[in-house]
């Protein structure tokens, strides 16, 4: 296994800032972006499927309940409106299909490189710390393990982490309190 330090320098606004790691490339990581851009924040978008919105486009034959109106992020909707996009405004609830490709996509594009595709995070911890070690944990940053699809793992570091991946590839057992029910 080769770990290598990624250097993101080019995605900083300062020598000292790290990016704020924003995990999963769906409706609500790339909204978690959107409002940290709108704070002068630097966000890193990592994604384990090979294309923004992954969930979504397993389900992208279903409609959904909800109306545009309140799918698009206000943040978000500022950060697409320069380039000319508008909210759809259709009468009937989109399909996830939908939504990947009338707003997910329109807004990676707007995010360029700082969004990520083909990385699943692995580990997340505290940069030269471990369990029995925790003098100024919270002043160190983030270390961030990623793995791609070729099975190369990088760390990367960040001033903070934003779990958004959801639940999708991780289901709730059945049982009672979320532990597999016995037999």
């Amino acid at each position: 296994m080769n770990t290598t330090t990624v250097d993101l320098s080019h995605a900083t606004t300062g020598t000292d800032d790290l990016p704020v790691l924003s995990i999963c490339a769906g409706p609500v990581g790339l909204a978690a972006a959107a409002h940290l851009r709108s704070y002068g924040l630097t966000a890193l978008v990592l994604e384990a499927g090979d294309y923004v919105g992954a969930a979504m486009r397993q389900w992208g034959h279903i409609r959904t309940f909800t109306h545009w109106r309140h799918i698009v992020d206000a943040a978000a909707e500022k950060l697409l409106a320069p380039a000319g996009w508008t909210r759809p405004e259709a009468g009937v609830p989109p399909t996830g299909a939908e939504i990947v490709e009338k707003y997910l996509e329109p807004l990676a594009a707007v995010f360029g490189p700082s969004v990520v595709t083909g990385v699943r995070v692995v580990a997340v911890s505290r940069d030269g710390l471990d369990k029995s070690r925790t003098l100024g944990r919270d002043e160190r940053p983030f270390l961030v393990r990623v793995q791609d699809t070729n099975g190369e793992v990088t760390d990367i570091r960040a001033g903070a982490v934003i779990d958004a991946s959801g639940t999708w590839a991780q289901r709730n057992p059945l049982g009672a309190s979320g532990i597999p029910a016995l037999g």
